[in-house]
């Protein structure tokens, strides 16, 4: 399993940061590559399903697997977006040096990335799926929403937090921001039986 680094990826500048410079841009590891797994040479649509660790990524994926992809025809991209390591801010002339705790935070989150989407790839029969997994690093909706038009995804499934209205005015939701930004298709499977569970 490869990993490269994507440095066409932007990261789009929001309220809370500034443009990136050549260093600090995102990294878009494939940690699943399609020769891996079943790969058909012409797939009809790419299906980009974004996960992450918690039970409303598990059922949409699972969702998605039982009723949208094809398995014969379809090319299925899993993304899991990593945050960036931030470290705590220096004050006055006090100066410590955190570089090897950044190394440590940065490796942990991507060695659980990686993990989370080899995870869902297992999931599959290889001989049947054509699976490409890539690991993401930054703010979840600008990355995702990149790397959707990347692949050339003709839709995206994402599971929703299920976030009451306080909190998503507050929190933001990044599938309700992908819903209104992307231009394919955004499916979010959100069963009322996991509501109750979680």
């Amino acid at each position: 399993m490869s990993a490269t680094i994507d440095q066409t990826a932007p990261t789009v500048p929001t309220a809370t940061t500034s443009p990136t410079t050549t260093a600090e841009k995102n990294l878009h590891e494939d940690v699943v590559s399609p020769h891996e797994t079943h790969s058909t040479s012409n797939p009809t649509r790419v299906i980009a399903i974004a996960v992450d660790a918690s039970k409303y990524s598990e059922y949409a994926f699972d969702w998605a697997i039982n009723n949208l992809v094809r398995a014969e025809t379809d090319q299925l991209v899993i993304l899991n977006v990593r945050p960036t390591a931030t470290l705590p801010a220096v004050y006055g002339a006090l100066y410590i040096d955190f570089s090897k705790e950044f190394e440590k935070i940065e490796a942990a989150n991507k060695a659980e990335s990686h993990d989370l989407l080899r995870a869902y790839a297992n999931k599959l029969p290889h001989h049947k799926y054509n699976v490409r997994g890539v690991a993401l690093r930054g703010d979840p909706r600008d990355e995702i929403a990149y790397k959707v038009e990347d692949v050339h995804a003709d839709m995206l499934v994402i599971g929703s937090r299920g976030l009451g209205a306080f909190k998503k005015t507050f929190l933001g939701s990044v599938s309700d921001y992908l819903v209104h930004h992307l231009k394919v298709p955004v499916i979010v499977p959100r069963p009322s039986e996991l509501d109750k569970a979680i």
